[in-house]
């Protein structure tokens, strides 16, 4: 599904006229003053001058109190924000408070003034978008049942008008389940939906226990075997081979959701993922490297979990007796030094530390729910066999506990959300959820640098007493042409559309190919010229677009293709042209069946960008194009 690109019409050539013919000498009359007055060909060559974009970081900041309610009534002043460790100034703040109940939102602060000539940023988007993102490899089916529960009545109720909602699962890849929408019916039938999948927590608890059966082996033949001690160096054979594996599945959770935080970046507006599971585990194994420690380190005497050997003295239950592997000599295992040690070098904190990172570069923020609740782990349940209960000892449960929350806990914290941990009722926690959608302040400042590329670091401080402020923690500097690819993306995966240029778009009739079985589809454009920047190069006026598509099927989507597509208008029809359109045709390449085109229209001039998406059926017999 490789599309084409080439261009059919260099003039609009068309005898419509675009508005009132009022409106557009009007406007040309304005334009001819404006370039007259600045004579733009006499200051810079043919062609186009440099381009300055306003760049402005918006960062959204959530104040609590003591008890942790949020802190109404704060103005610009009380804010400081440091960019890489070095204070900036704030130029744009608004107090947001969106909650029904309070009536009309709270007057903004004014911003303070700009330079002359500095362009006005825009207004923080309060549109929310939100991800339900339910990770059914890291979850077990009741779990999954009590949160789809409570989460049907979350968003059945409190929707706010102009909110939208998409319902997603890992199923050992990122699934849609549900596009972006405000439909509370569709989003409780998908919602259903999402109850009827498989899910592999179940199937992680058996393979812990498993890897802890196979150490008690280790162990109980070691000590059946004179010429071997206790602990002997390969009973951390199977707590490396669960870690490893484990670690693998990971990583492969953090894949899928830097997918889906990648697929989101050019959605505009407020982004939020809401991410349900029974926890990822930083430490993958952790909690095996710490049976080996009780049982082998000597340190499970403090642990009930039997009696300690001490000296040579013969125990009278060898198997559930704590070792010392250090009095046992170099054939043992020593876990006293060592299973520390193993378990850190299968930690992922350094995938967590860039998912996050990640994560703000695109402004999305992290709320992470433990599906699981109070309850420990499966470990605890009366399945297990008398050795099997070592699992449930305090100082194992706690490592596995802390080890899966610690991941949620960092995710969130850093991107500016909240962790929902050990609760059986979530409603609370959901509510908490609502609570930072509808009631922040939106902070500004214009940083010195612009679309560098690079990751910076970001602190807010609030100069009241008492107060505790949550915001992202750092931000990534798009330059313009990957922002612009973000959102043709965001356009193409969820009809995420915005016209400011008012660009038509009408898919044409497919031709098939002669051989391949594929077929060309034009997709035409039509751009009104009064939208348009337009440039005085002496007997001519220029302009420039930069055009962007791409296409998603059943087989995947294409890469984003570009074109630059220069124009002119001889000075003697520029009156008339302002009243036409531009026209131009893309020739895609495309497969038989359903098919997504995006397209994105920049004007290089003003760099004003229109996003749009269409659906095309592609058949073999009748092709059915949709147009809009």
């Amino acid at each position: 599904m490789e599309p084409r690109t080439q261009r059919t019409a260099r003039t609009t050539g068309t005898s419509e006229r675009r508005g009132s013919p009022v409106r557009a000498v009007l406007w040309v009359l304005f334009v001819l003053y404006v370039l007259s007055s600045a004579p733009l060909a006499a200051q810079q060559p043919p062609g186009f001058g440099e381009v300055v974009e306003v760049n402005v970081v918006n960062v959204d900041v959530y104040v609590t109190d003591k008890a942790g309610k949020p802190v109404s009534g704060l103005g610009k002043a009380d804010f400081e924000v440091f960019e890489d460790g070095k204070r900036v100034e704030i130029t744009n703040f608004e107090a947001v408070d969106r909650n029904p109940a309070t009536g009309a939102p709270a007057p903004a602060a004014p911003a303070a003034p700009r330079p002359a000539g500095e362009a006005a940023a825009a207004a923080p988007e309060t549109g929310l978008h939100l991800v339900v993102y339910v990770d059914n490899f890291n979850i077990r089916f009741s779990n999954r049942a009590r949160a789809i529960q409570q989460l049907r009545e979350f968003l059945t109720r409190q929707l706010v008008p102009g909110d939208k909602v998409m319902i997603a699962s890992y199923d050992l890849g990122m699934n849609v389940r549900l596009p972006f929408t405000s439909d509370p019916a569709a989003l409780s039938a998908a919602l259903d939906g999402l109850g009827t999948l498989s899910v592999q927590g179940d199937e992680d608890e058996r393979a812990r226990r498993h890897a802890f059966q196979e150490i008690m082996t280790f162990q109980e033949l070691a000590i059946l075997d004179p010429n071997e001690p206790p602990c002997p160096q390969k009973i951390a054979v199977p707590a490396h081979a669960y870690a490893r594996a484990k670690r693998q599945e990971v990583q492969r959770t953090f894949s899928a959701l830097t997918l889906l935080v990648n697929s989101l970046s050019g959605v505009p507006g407020r982004k939020a993922v809401l991410h349900v599971s029974d926890g990822i585990s930083l430490a993958p194994g952790a909690e095996m490297f710490e049976l080996l420690f009780q049982i082998c380190g000597g340190g499970g005497s403090s642990a009930g979990i039997g009696a300690t050997l001490n000296g040579t003295d013969v125990p009278a239950d060898p198997v559930n007796t704590i070792y010392d592997s250090r009095l046992l000599g170099p054939d043992s295992y020593q876990a006293a030094s060592q299973a520390n040690l193993d378990a850190q070098t299968y930690s992922v904190a350094g995938d967590v530390e860039r998912l996050a990172a990640h994560a703000n570069a695109h402004r999305v923020t992290l709320y992470t729910l433990e599906a699981s609740g109070a309850q420990v782990s499966a470990a605890a349940d009366a399945s297990l066999g008398p050795n099997e209960r070592l699992l449930q000892f305090p100082s194992i449960s706690r490592v596995h506990k802390a080890n899966r929350q610690d991941t949620l806990t960092a995710l969130a914290s850093a991107t500016g959300g909240r962790a929902f941990l050990d609760a059986v009722n979530f409603l609370p926690d959901l509510a908490l959820m609502r609570q930072d959608f509808d009631r922040y302040y939106s902070l500004g400042y214009a940083p010195a640098h612009s679309g560098d590329g690079k990751e910076h670091r970001l602190e807010v401080k609030v100069k009241r007493p008492g107060l505790k402020v949550r915001s992202r923690q750092s931000y990534r500097d798009k330059p313009a042409l990957e922002r612009t690819l973000d959102r043709t993306l965001a356009a193409l995966l969820y009809n995420v559309e915005d016209n400011p240029l008012e660009v038509a778009l009408e898919i044409g009739e497919p031709a098939l190919e002669a051989q391949g079985g594929r077929y060309i589809v034009p997709v035409k454009l039509r751009i009104p010229l009064f939208k348009l920047g337009i440039l005085n190069d002496q007997e001519k006026y220029k302009g420039r677009l930069r055009i962007f598509v791409a296409t998603r099927g059943e087989k995947g989507m294409t890469p984003i293709r570009q074109v630059e597509v220069p124009f002119e208008i001889p000075r003697e029809q520029v009156m008339f042209a302002m009243g036409q359109y531009y026209g131009y045709t893309l020739s895609l390449q495309m497969t038989p069946g359903e098919q997504q085109v995006a397209v994105a229209v920049r004007d290089e001039t003003t760099t004003t960008t229109s996003y749009l998406s269409r659906a095309v059926n592609v058949g073999a017999v009748a092709t059915a194009s949709q147009n809009r």
